[in-house]
């Protein structure tokens, strides 16, 4: 039995000023941690908007694994540490914020066989497309 705990990133996805991903994040993790705790779980809040990613600008082809920018390499290793993800993300033009389309690029077998759950919200459909793309 391992006693390594299972690391979840809960990445808040919304960049816009003013928007209500920080606080939808920090209510997810206040209303999961205990649970998480209970099932050796820890939880590991990360702004997308903190890492300062420009929109794609890797020549390599993601499933590759060749990173030349800092950037990247440092999105890399804190995906790549990751077991599992939870995404919180608002719906923004019956979709997910070009900002997550955008770190989700970056990266290939970071990815690979990791669970990943959302959470979402925004106007009408509380975020359903979003999830969906």
């Amino acid at each position: 039995m391992s006693t390594k705990k299972m690391r979840v990133l809960v990445l808040v996805c919304s960049t816009r000023p003013g928007a209500l991903g920080p606080a939808v994040g920090t209510w997810l993790i206040e209303t999961i941690t205990p649970h998480a705790e209970e099932v050796g779980a820890e939880l590991v809040p990360l702004a997308l908007g903190d890492l300062d990613l420009p929109f794609l600008d890797e020549e390599e082809h993601p499933s590759s694994g060749v990173y030349r920018q800092e950037h990247t390499r440092r999105w890399s290793a804190i995906a790549d540490a990751a077991d599992a993800f939870i995404v919180v993300t608002p719906e923004y033009n019956h979709g997910m914020p070009a900002t997550l389309k955008n770190a989700l690029d970056y990266l290939g077998r970071e990815w690979a066989w990791k669970p990943i759950g959302f959470v979402s919200y925004g106007n009408t459909s509380a975020g359903t497309r979003s999830v969906q793309h």
